[in-house]
């Protein structure tokens, strides 16, 4: 098993992973209406546009084994408005193909995620999770995060989803 930065020729696989995934983790947590507008061709247009432009700043990490990318991490400056100075990562994304769960990818997954925001000079990370996602968030916490408090409602899929926000020192 390793993780590397993801190349343009990644993206399908990693749009494959990431839809897998959103299935695998999201079926009874949220509607059906957003699982079905969550396909992979629509996730390779928009990795596409990323890995086409995609700021200094942010990186597209894959797991792979015996070359098959199993795995996905997206990370980058924190979007949320009190972080905007610039010293706070977020992990926008972290999946693991359901075939893979457990076996200890997305740890590693994690681990580097950190290891590379600590490397573009953040101080600390900040990830967004469905707050009724218990394996989430309870990946998140052995991971040593910590909910800080915030809540927010993201209705960027159409439907309101109640999400609470996760910190780690760097």
């Amino acid at each position: 098993m390793g993780v590397r930065r993801a190349v343009i020729d990644d993206v399908a696989e990693v749009a494959r992973v990431q839809t897998a995934s959103w299935e695998g983790v999201y079926r009874g947590l949220m509607p059906d209406s957003i699982l079905e507008r969550i396909t992979v061709e629509r996730r390779e247009q928009m990795l596409s546009r990323y890995m086409s432009d995609r700021p200094a700043n942010t990186a597209l990490l894959v797991a792979e084994v015996e070359s098959e990318i199993v795995g996905m991490a997206w990370i980058g400056p924190s979007r949320d408005d009190d972080h905007a100075d610039g010293a706070v990562g977020q992990l926008f994304a972290i999946y693991v193909d359901p075939v893979h769960w457990d076996a200890g990818h997305g740890r590693e997954l994690m681990i580097r995620a950190l290891a590379e925001m600590r490397n573009l000079g953040f101080q600390e990370a900040s990830l967004w999770v469905l707050d009724n996602n218990e394996r989430g968030r309870g990946f998140y916490e052995r991971g040593g995060w910590l909910a800080d408090g915030a809540v927010k409602i993201d209705e960027s899929f159409g439907d309101p989803l109640r999400e609470v926000r996760y910190v780690i020192d760097l």
